[in-house]
């Protein structure tokens, strides 16, 4: 049986179970229980994560995403993470990634567009940091040879359950097919052999640990 990580923030949280409803039967799927936050957490988490997870090396495709926390601006701060920092720990993050999983494709999914106004002054993101962020990492994978699935550009505005989550049927459907189009090639499975899920299913939902969202 093939193998799929997926790695990221509460985005990937949203759709990772309908992800695995696809492909029961032709890929087991893994992925952290927790929320992986930024990317400095991210990549000092990796090894905590395979030691729970016990995925192994012969993982076949890992995909993930991460930097929506990097840019969040705090109480009128600057974002968490500079755009650079941001980049260096992508790189960071792939070494180690290749490190684990030596057999593994990568593929990063770009961050998703964010509504500003929905957000807060404790807690807020612009929507050109996002476009700054992702151009970060387009790079970064570029110049490291991964694949980019390009999340950003999928969503619609029907999509949003709030400021940037998309836990409704619609954005589960689009986040999910979105996923399983930039993971198939890799996994030796065309669209044809995957189940379609039922969007709908909250107990489907639930096995992400969705309590653990964090914005």
């Amino acid at each position: 049986m093939k193998k799929l990580y997926m790695i990221g923030d509460s985005i990937r949280m949203g759709y990772a179970p309908y992800v695995k409803i696809a492909l029961a039967g032709k890929a087991d799927c893994f992925w952290p229980s927790e929320n992986c936050c930024f990317a400095a957490y991210t990549y000092y988490s990796l090894g905590d994560w395979e030691a729970q997870l016990r995925i192994g090396q012969d993982c076949d495709v890992v995909h993930w995403n991460v930097g929506l926390h990097d840019m969040i601006r705090f109480t009128g701060d600057e974002p968490v993470s500079t755009p650079e920092c941001y980049g260096n720990y992508l790189g960071r993050i792939i070494g180690r990634i290749k490190f684990l999983y030596p057999n593994a494709v990568q593929v990063f999914a770009t961050n998703t567009p964010v509504i500003e106004s929905k957000h807060s002054f404790w807690l807020y993101r612009k929507e050109a940091d996002v476009e700054i962020y992702n151009d970060v990492a387009r790079k970064v994978m570029r110049e490291n040879g991964i694949a980019v699935n390009e999340l950003h550009n999928v969503i619609t505005p029907e999509c949003y359950s709030d400021k940037c989550h998309f836990y409704n049927p619609i954005g589960r459907k689009i986040t999910t097919e979105a996923v399983l189009k930039a993971v198939i090639p890799y996994l030796g499975i065309s669209m044809d052999e995957v189940s379609v899920p039922d969007y709908s299913d909250e107990a489907a939902a639930r096995m992400a640990k969705l309590e653990d969202v964090r914005a």
